[in-house]
């Protein structure tokens, strides 16, 4: 399952490169952003296991690195550390699973369909010594331009470990731009 997702993210993002490549050819644009995140993650199958809090949120630091194909489309490495152990309650009551500072790797695809709007898309994995899951992942940005290629940007993104439990991320990002702009 996990191979067939890689591979109509890959297909997608080739075919709509294509078709944007022209209308899309004059506009300069940099092609590295590295980001670091500061969030919260709301972990809803978190809540009221073994005395956890009711609404269960947890610090998480996100650590991306996007490569710009166009001023439009990206593809990215996005990977997220939560910063605590916590206890999770499985899909269909399945068990409680202990998970402790687990890290999620994720291969994505990035549109920004507008200025400073982007939509995130993605697979990956959620890394952690008990046990670790397949996952996908969606989010939504939205990016301020700041002075010297640096950029501050909201985000909203949506993780959801197959067959076991998601979770919600906001944050903060930081970004910075790097090397020239392409001048195509």
């Amino acid at each position: 399952m996990m191979l067939k997702m890689i591979t109509v993210s890959v297909l997608l993002l080739g075919f709509a490169q294509t078709v944007l490549s022209q209308e899309l050819q004059n506009e300069p644009y940099h092609k590295h952003r590295l980001t670091i995140m500061m969030a919260n993650s709301h972990i809803p199958a978190a809540d009221n296991v073994d005395s956890q809090d009711a609404v269960f949120i947890v610090p998480t630091w996100g650590f991306d690195y996007d490569y710009w194909l166009s001023p439009k489309w990206a593809v990215g490495l996005h990977n997220d550390l939560v910063l605590q152990q916590y206890k999770i309650e499985k899909k269909g009551n399945e068990g409680i699973i202990e998970r402790s500072f687990p890290v999620s790797v994720s291969g994505v695809g990035i549109f920004r369909p507008w200025k400073n709007w982007a939509f995130v898309a993605g697979v990956g994995r959620e890394f952690e010594k008990n046990e670790s899951f397949n996952l996908y992942t969606l989010g939504v940005e939205y990016g301020i331009e700041l002075p010297r290629d640096w950029e501050l940007s909201f985000n909203l993104i949506y993780e959801n470990k197959l067959e076991t439990y998601d979770s919600w991320l906001f944050g903060i990002g930081f970004s910075k731009i790097l090397g020239p702009k392409n001048e195509e």
